[in-house]
């Protein structure tokens, strides 16, 4: 049984909207009821979580993420999701979506099965984890030239009707879907996707600036892990990072490992659009959280975990085995509020979220995640309930 928390006393308290220090938070029913201030003549009490030496902040929210703990999204079972998800709460993430890579198509329909029926366990009290949230599809409409580590034999040209007819029945759960808008039939598929309230996230392409600005026209609204798998900014051609710098529509995803994108690249991209337009993303596979030397497959790429990094045989980059709470620690040029803002609050409202998660304030889901100094976690809530807790 999860502990249930009425109250958690904070050293301190920090979301995209402010900093409190000795924040005591009060509980009700899976949400923040109030927030107040302890003192030191303040009594522990049972159902209190005494945090009074470290930092709360909301749960991160992960909307890029494809395994960990040597499980994936794409073994299309609810028990591998479950895995992820545990994995996830241990480095402090409330909410994310399950990712995919490009796979056929049955196999991505058996994901999207598993993704609707581990959200009806949830909402029945099935939770032991991270929050699922949905599916982001990446792939299988991008650009064969700009695949990264996603399969070739897989990837296939945009197409509206197929589309809707193998996803259509688990449409509820797709919140993102990836596409390279320079292929033929991608503008009408985005434009599909934005009419239902999906994401179209611009990845894995080699589109030029114009291109962008008509996939932005015809709906898109998101970059997926900007910098990697795509036209870099050139001073003639501002390719999809220049039109993601200089675009407001466009929330960017980013991978802030110090491998995938430099950090002086991160801030410049932050810099460009503001810390309310970028969302840090773990691209996470299933060796994070593993030792150097395991070994898994991508899809059907062989990967291996070496030096802190996920590679294909050839060396090319396979995901990331990077964790949001480490994320949150590497965005060190930024404040709380802004980190916070990064790695939760952005997300929530991209998924459109943003009135239940993402905050630490009355009315908002009791979703939180309590850290050290150096960004460990030491517990992680959903709903109230303590979902992993460090020994």
């Amino acid at each position: 049984m999860r502990q249930s928390v009425s109250r958690i006393l904070a050293g301190r308290a920090a979301d995209a909207y402010g900093v409190w220090e000795n924040a005591a938070i009060l509980l009700n029913n899976g949400r923040i009821e109030k927030l107040e201030k302890w003192s030191d003549s303040t009594r522990v009490q049972p159902g209190d979580l005494d945090a009074r030496d470290a930092l709360v902040v909301p749960g991160f929210i992960d909307i890029h993420v494809h395994g960990g703990a040597g499980r994936s999204v794409m073994e299309g079972s609810t028990e591998a999701l479950q895995v992820v998800g545990g994995h996830l709460a241990r480095h402090g993430v409330t909410g994310y979506l399950a990712t995919t890579v490009t796979a056929p198509l049955e196999e991505t329909r058996q994901v999207l099965a598993a993704v609707t029926q581990q959200m009806e366990r949830e909402a029945a009290g099935e939770q032991t984890g991270a929050r699922l949230l949905g599916c982001h599809l990446e792939g299988p409409y991008i650009n064969p030239e700009m695949r990264g580590a996603q399969p070739l034999q897989y990837v296939r040209k945009p197409d509206v009707e197929e589309f809707l007819q193998w996803a259509g029945p688990w449409l509820q759960n797709v919140r993102i879907v990836t596409v390279a808008p320079e292929m033929e039939g991608a503008l009408p598929l985005i434009t599909v996707l934005a009419a239902r309230g999906i994401r179209a996230s611009i990845g894995h392409t080699n589109a030029t600036c114009q291109q962008v600005e008509k996939a932005i026209a015809a709906g898109a609204r998101q970059v997926t892990h900007c910098f990697n798998a795509m036209r870099p900014l050139q001073s003639r051609e501002p390719g999809v990072v220049g039109a993601a710098m200089a675009h407001r529509e466009l929330d960017a995803e980013l991978i802030w490992d110090n491998i995938h994108v430099h950090p002086l690249s991160c801030k410049v991209l932050i810099d460009a659009k503001g810390t309310d337009k970028v969302i840090l993303i773990s691209d996470g596979i299933p060796g994070a959280g593993m030792e150097d030397g395991y070994t898994f497959s991508l899809g059907d790429l062989p990967v291996v975990v070496q030096n802190g990094a996920a590679r294909l045989p050839n060396g090319t980059l396979a995901g990331s085995l990077l964790t949001l709470n480490r994320a949150f620690a590497n965005a060190v040029p930024y404040s709380l509020c802004q980190r916070a803002a990064l790695t939760s609050c952005n997300a929530a409202r991209a998924l459109g979220c943003e009135h239940t998660l993402g905050r630490i304030a009355a009315g908002f889901d009791a979703d939180m995640a309590v850290l050290r100094e150096d960004s460990e976690v030491v517990q992680t809530l959903t709903s109230g309930r303590v979902v992993w807790q460090a020994d």
